[in-house]
């Protein structure tokens, strides 16, 4: 059975091969105070229960990548950077998982930027199955 560690860390490697992104945080990780932007925060966010799924043998659920930048900036740098990793993540891409595959189930496409405090924000949102 493919575990959560094994799709964070096949959907990780996937995200931690685009040259030029900022500095990543995961989510179980804080950003320390004196991190300049930008930087990228990541989250899992596993969907329905895999035992309700196939005897468990099916997992879905999406990564969420949300990149943080300087609000009062063009946001150029954000949508950049949101495309690049979008472009990481094709519909169908299928990735070694654990002792099974992943594969993504949608076109990944950043979402809209946001302001929250002094951040600004831009999600990019990957769907995914693994087997």
């Amino acid at each position: 059975m493919i575990t959560e560690n094994d799709i964070a860390e096949a959907l990780g490697r996937q995200l931690q091969s685009l040259a030029d992104i900022p500095p990543i945080y995961w989510d179980n990780q804080d950003v320390p105070e004196t991190q300049a932007r930008p930087y990228v925060v990541v989250q899992m966010v596993p969907g329905q229960s895999p035992a309700r799924i196939s005897g468990g043998k099916v997992q879905a659920g999406f990564m969420q990548v949300t990149h943080v930048s300087e609000v009062d900036r063009y946001a150029t740098s954000a949508n950049r950077v949101a495309d690049n990793i979008a472009a990481l993540f094709p519909y169908e891409l299928t990735l070694p998982c654990g002792d099974g595959k992943l594969t993504i189930t949608r076109d990944t496409v950043p979402g809209p930027g946001f302001r929250d405090g002094s951040d600004w924000r831009k999600i990019v949102q990957i769907d995914y199955v693994a087997i």
